[in-house]
């Protein structure tokens, strides 16, 4: 499996491909056509993610890299965890 993303080829990846940069301009368009109410939706819908989501996914896949060196491999089961833990905190409290 080669580690070459299809729109960047081999890189470090910290650089946006090119698909990330629409998607950006995209985004700040439907912003520029938004009223008050959807923004304010966005911008705490925003929060969560910056706020809660990603320092967690980065917690989660931080361990997992951490076991990956120490020999224990990435399980199915760390796909599913990963995956359900990121779809509750998107759907956010009950």
């Amino acid at each position: 499996m080669s580690n070459a993303h299809p729109e960047r080829g081999m890189d470090d990846g910290l650089e946006p491909t090119v698909g990330e940069q629409l998607r950006l301009a995209q985004f700040v368009n439907a912003l520029d056509r938004a009223n008050e109410a959807e923004l304010r939706e966005i911008a705490k819908q925003m929060a969560q993610q910056v706020m809660v989501t990603y320092p967690s996914a980065l917690r989660f896949l931080a361990r997992e890299a951490a076991k990956n060196l120490a020999g224990q491999p990435w399980s199915p089961e760390s796909s599913d965890k990963l995956l359900a833990a990121l779809t509750a905190r998107r759907e956010g409290p009950k």
